[in-house]
């Protein structure tokens, strides 16, 4: 008999936690109707808010509520009041990276681009056009540094090739 899967805590109550130890990076789709970031980030899957109550430029009407989060935040050093509610959010983190994950909330442009980076499913192919390489002769490493910068095109004496 499989072991039953235990529920995620809720999204509110880390928050808490993780604003408790310091700052706390909220992921979100931001496409979401939920959802008011500034306009050029609404297109976006993925969008990562810092907020904490000891921050660099003070956020002084941070609320983390069983809505969400409501905060007016600095965007390129602009002011923006931002409201994400909780279905938005699919990962918390603090400062020092541990946090959670909501699976089924998460963008699903996301969850491919982690499947695909966990090897679960292929690479996308290479594009047709590759860049050339070329092999460089080994240096002898006893050979002075000259004294004058190389030519257009040439190699350094000093450095070499590592294999």
């Amino acid at each position: 008999m499989a072991e039953e899967e235990k529920p995620l805590p809720p999204k509110l109550d880390v928050a808490r936690y993780l604003l408790a130890q310091g700052s706390l990076f909220v992921h979100l789709d931001p496409r979401m109707d939920t959802v008011v970031v500034p306009q050029w980030y609404r297109s976006e899957p993925q969008l990562v808010l810092q907020i904490g109550f000891d921050m660099p430029v003070p956020i002084k009407d941070l609320e983390v509520d069983a809505d969400g989060i409501y905060a007016t935040l600095s965007f390129n050093r602009s002011p923006f009041t931002c409201q994400v509610q909780w279905d938005a959010v699919f990962a918390l983190a603090g400062d020092d990276g541990r946090g959670m994950v909501w699976p089924d909330s998460m963008p699903h442009e996301i969850s491919e681009e982690i499947e695909r980076e966990a090897g679960r499913e292929p690479p996308p192919p290479l594009p047709e056009e590759r860049p050339s390489l070329r092999v460089l002769p080994a240096v002898d490493e006893n050979e002075a540094r000259p004294s004058s910068p190389p030519k257009p095109g040439e190699r350094p004496s000093y450095l070499k090739v590592v294999k």
